[in-house]
């Protein structure tokens, strides 16, 4: 058998449904797998959040596009708006000087998101560049442009890194951050994405406390007038994926499949999530303790480093749950991306 993913457009609605009953709008990343962004364009009126020029062509509606300002020009924002997107989100000053020299001249009105920082205190954050702007100069920015024109629906953008388990104070750090006057003049907030997916080193328990902050953020804010927006990409797309792979050799407890991280599961080496095993047992029961490894040469071609199952053959299939987050390939080694099996 090849290795292949198997994607569950039924898992797809159950995980937006989920989301649409906390009273929230929806804008999927996506970056993190696009075969489910065209699910949820077809069967859903979920938004989607854009960064490349090149991504916006891969969906049929511009209107829903919220497209990422990164080091444009007014040519590259010419372009874009060609395309028919009018919604964007702007992460620094001199973008959003771009942006607003290109609509002194043109004639568009458009929707803009200002992303704000949020203190914040996650996972291996200090690895990551910190997207967005102060609260202090996203207050001044909605001071300075809230009679223009060209801005038909203003609001903030909150950037949140995945994987984020603690950081849902979102009505108090609001308070905290935005001023009176910058509350009355935004129309939507959106709360970034950030939501957990369980892996094996990671609990889906924190998630009812998770829903209850995001619930009680937007109920404050649609009381003020404001429209809410969350933006999943990994909590929509992960648990939808599974990986079927097939063993290729078995030795001294290790486990050869026929597939490598590089050709399938990069985000298991970019942020070490361990994604679960299908059937795997727990250390009470009996069975025996394997690695699971790539084929590839590399040393770091580990999907498990110790993972507990029944008495395994040459063969036999291992899968792998919550596959669907970041899922791309490289060339590494003429790999090639696998294929992705849609099924109801």
């Amino acid at each position: 058998m090849q290795a292949r993913f198997i994607l569950s457009r039924k898992m797809v609605l159950k995980q937006y449904e989920l989301l649409k009953k906390l009273g929230v709008k929806t804008s999927y990343s996506f970056k993190t797998n696009r075969e489910v962004g065209k699910i949820l364009e077809e069967a859903t009126d979920s938004e989607f959040s854009i960064h490349l020029l090149e991504e916006t062509g891969m969906i049929k509606n511009k209107k829903r596009i919220w497209f990422f300002a990164q080091a444009w020009s007014k040519k590259d924002i010419g372009e874009i708006t060609k395309k028919g997107v009018r919604k964007f989100v702007v992460d620094n000053e001199k973008d959003l000087q771009e942006l607003l020299g290109f609509l002194a001249k043109s004639k568009i009105t458009i929707d803009l998101a200002l992303r704000m920082q949020f203190h914040e205190h996650r996972v291996s954050s200090g690895r990551y560049f910190a997207y967005g702007m102060p609260s202090s100069k996203v207050n001044g920015i909605i001071s300075e442009i809230k009679d223009n024109p060209s801005i038909s629906r203003l609001g903030v953008h909150i950037h949140r890194k995945s994987q984020n388990t603690s950081e849902w104070e979102i009505k108090s750090e609001l308070l905290d951050s935005l001023a009176s006057q910058s509350m009355k003049r935004i129309n939507f907030v959106n709360l970034g994405g950030g939501l957990p997916v369980q892996y094996k080193s990671y609990t889906a328990e924190i998630m009812p406390y998770i829903f209850n902050k995001i619930k009680e953020a937007a109920a404050w804010l649609h009381e003020k007038g404001i429209e809410a927006y969350i933006e999943p990409g990994r909590f929509v797309a992960a648990p939808a994926v599974k990986l079927e792979t097939g063993i290729i050799q078995i030795y001294s407890s290790v486990i050869v499949v026929n597939t490598s991280l590089y050709n399938c599961a990069l985000d298991t080496l970019i942020t070490e999530t361990k994604m679960l095993v299908e059937n795997e047992l727990a250390d009470y029961e009996k069975g025996e303790y394997y690695l699971i490894k790539g084929n590839s040469p590399t040393r770091d071609d580990i999907f498990r480093y110790k993972v507990k199952l029944k008495q395994l053959k040459v063969g036999d299939k291992i899968v792998f749950l919550n596959a669907g987050a970041y899922n791309y390939t490289t060339d590494f080694c003429g790999f090639r991306k696998l294929k992705t099996e849609i099924v109801d």
